[in-house]
């Protein structure tokens, strides 16, 4: 690896970690409906949290997990997203290397939806709900942005999307809400916004794939049972990462195979 490519993949672990620190923001201030300007401040004493212990995952690990004011343990969401932040822009790195310049956009589109999957995951994970109106917009900031730097075609955008949406809409239909949340269908619609068609359909295949290796272990332990809640989001998440990441060398093989 040259040393242009070591300066790139620290400078975009740093990046992604400043944003998965932002993130970590952004889930509280959308589940509360709170202003996105303020300082940050300690979510049990109130207190204003200093500059020096907002490095990502260096202040939680220094401060053993816990406020410095108030010695109340800091949720671990903090660093695993700010790490996974960290890893996400730097894997968008080593695929699109932003010191070329054809490189740039793609980089970047990668990284901000690969960063908003990660926010949805989160917000899902912690509370089994997804912001809608942020999902509305996602669908037509990522379609569009896919459509104007040449990603995607407008009609595969408007399939992906559609697809996206209908097939987890559909259930939710059928179950009445019992199988997914209304939240699930516009999330599907924002990954196949942005990724478009056919990759939606990978995406669900991952999705579900990694779903049933991940449950069937605790359902044969009596961990989980047909009544226990589990957060769609996530598992949706896996599976948009998975087809950005692999979709391509699928979709070649299974061209070669037909």
């Amino acid at each position: 690896m040259t040393m242009e490519r070591v300066i790139g993949a620290i400078l975009a672990l740093f990046i992604g970690s400043i944003l998965g620190s932002f993130i970590n923001v952004l889930v509280f201030r959308l589940r509360e409906a709170s202003t996105l300007w303020g300082r940050s401040e300690c979510r049990s004493c109130h207190k204003i949290i200093k500059p020096r212990h907002l490095v990502p995952v260096l202040s939680w690990l220094l401060l053993r997990g816990k406020c410095a004011s108030c010695h109340a343990k800091i949720h671990w969401q903090y660093p695993v997203v700010e790490a996974a932040g960290a890893l996400l822009v730097l894997a968008a790195f080593l695929r699109h290397d932003f010191f070329l310049p054809a490189h740039i956009a793609p980089f970047i589109f990668e990284s901000l939806f690969a960063l908003n999957l990660l926010l949805l995951a989160t917000f899902d994970w912690r509370w089994k709900l997804l912001p809608i109106e942020w999902m509305m917009v996602s669908v037509a900031v990522f379609g569009i942005a896919a459509v104007v730097l040449g990603l995607l075609s407008p009609l595969f955008v408007v399939l992906g999307a559609l697809v996206g949406f209908a097939f987890l809409g559909l259930q939710v239909l059928v179950s009445g809400g019992k199988w997914l949340g209304s939240g699930d269908p516009w999330l599907g619609a924002f990954i196949g916004a942005a990724l478009g068609w056919p990759a939606i359909v990978f995406v669900y295949y991952f999705a579900y794939i990694g779903g049933a290796c991940i449950l069937l272990p605790f359902l044969f332990l009596n961990k989980v049972n047909r009544k226990t809640q589990i957060p769609f989001g996530p598992l949706l998440a896996f599976g948009a990462l998975m087809t950005v990441w692999f979709g391509q060398g699928l979709l070649a093989w299974l061209t070669r195979i037909w």
